[in-house]
């Protein structure tokens, strides 16, 4: 399975959404919360909502995704074994 370049608009949304984390983890380092934190993990939600309506929208990460079969499988469970989805992207 052959996986298409990445798109350049998701590239920067995923790079903006990594210095929103590393913002957020600067305030969580501080040791108190405020409402910087709040405003922070705010932030963090918005671009995490960009990333998903951009791929929904992007042609490009559609057939992206569509070539690389980004589905959840599930695995056939044995008794007494933790239910957890494998994911392929």
């Amino acid at each position: 399975m052959m996986l298409l370049p990445h798109c350049a608009q998701l590239k920067n949304l995923s790079t903006l959404l990594r210095e929103k984390y590393h913002v957020r983890n600067k305030i969580i380092a501080r040791g108190y919360a405020d409402s910087s934190l709040m405003k922070a993990e705010i932030e963090i939600i918005r671009v995490q909502k960009m990333i998903t309506r951009h791929r929904r929208r992007c042609s490009y990460c559609q057939l992206n995704e569509a070539s690389c079969g980004a589905d959840i499988r599930i695995r056939s469970l044995r008794s007494g074994e933790s239910f957890l989805p494998t994911q392929t992207y």
